[in-house]
């Protein structure tokens, strides 16, 4: 227990050294066997708006996937972000055409090893518009994830 808790509090710290504000979203995933570990953050306020003149406008969101030191490798198949917005709006990010890279939908995640990721919005994503946000692992789990809004 106390290994978990020394863990989490290491990732915590990762985490806000590497958000770009005080406040994200975060969620721990272990197994008793700790053969799944890890720990994923969504940071709304690296949130990017792009009009590119040949395609539609879209956000860009960053995300972090620490897979813990013991845990297997972590695939993504295509994870899913799903936001709800204040306003009561339920949006969900769009898989890329990416096959590599920090957009590509699918990657692996060694153990030890960290994961950073963007997730893209079809449309214009302000940072002050979330209220909640899940993660959906190959549509068969959800993850709520916690909010943290640090006061320095």
């Amino acid at each position: 227990m106390k290994k978990l808790f020394i863990t989490l509090i290491l990732s915590l710290g990762f985490f806000t050294s590497i958000a770009q504000t005080n406040s994200y979203f975060y969620t721990s995933v272990s197994n008793p066997s700790k053969t799944i570990d890890y720990v994923f953050g969504f940071y709304p306020s690296s949130a990017a708006y792009t009009e590119p003149s040949n395609d539609k406008p879209y956000t860009t969101i960053k995300a972090a996937l620490i897979n813990n030191k013991g845990a297997n490798p972590f695939n993504s198949a295509d994870d899913k972000i799903m936001i709800l917005l204040k306003s009561g709006k339920l949006i969900r990010n769009y898989t890329t055409a990416a096959k590599e890279g920090d957009y590509a939908t699918k990657y692996t995640t060694q153990p030890g090893e960290t994961h950073i990721q963007y997730y893209c919005f079809n449309g214009k994503v302000d940072k002050n518009d979330i209220d909640r946000v899940w993660y959906i692992l190959s549509d068969s789990q959800i993850f709520e994830l916690i909010f943290m809004d640090k006061k320095d």
